[in-house]
């Protein structure tokens, strides 16, 4: 059985960096260096995205939404002083997204072929305040 965030953390994510990271690149002129500090990665994972050898499991590009996400964060990120808690907050969203969108359904079907989305409600909703599974503290 494979969670749904261990999707997002080894797919979603890595190719929605990739997008950030072309539009860092392409649109602001920065090096693989600047791309990396500004997104927390290693200069060696911006290459790999660039040569599409990291971040290719999903195409997030067809989703306008995620392609206007993309385009905000990097922008985000372009300024000299970037705020890194508006990009995380914004990449977060984008994480609900595409777990909430069931954006990566087929992707988990192909790495795990006994499980069957069609009907699976682990994607679904978010955690409340008052889980019957956990508790979470309150926003201060």
């Amino acid at each position: 059985m494979i969670n749904p965030y261990e999707i997002i953390s080894k797919s979603a994510l890595p190719a929605f960096r990739a997008m950030v990271s072309k539009r860092l690149a392409q649109n602001y002129n920065l090096t693989q260096q600047q791309v990396a500090l500004r997104l927390g990665v290693t200069q060696a994972s911006v290459s790999n995205y660039a040569r599409k050898a990291r971040g290719t499991m999903l195409n997030l590009e067809v989703d306008p939404n995620l392609a206007r996400a993309a385009d905000q964060v990097a922008q985000v990120l372009s300024s000299e002083k970037p705020d890194q808690r508006e990009a995380l907050r914004m990449m977060t969203e984008v994480c609900d997204y595409i777990r909430f969108n069931h954006v990566m359904c087929k992707l988990h079907e192909d790495l795990d072929p006994e499980f069957k989305t069609e009907g699976c409600a682990a994607c679904v909703g978010g955690l409340t305040l008052e889980s019957s599974h956990i508790k979470t503290r309150a926003a201060v």
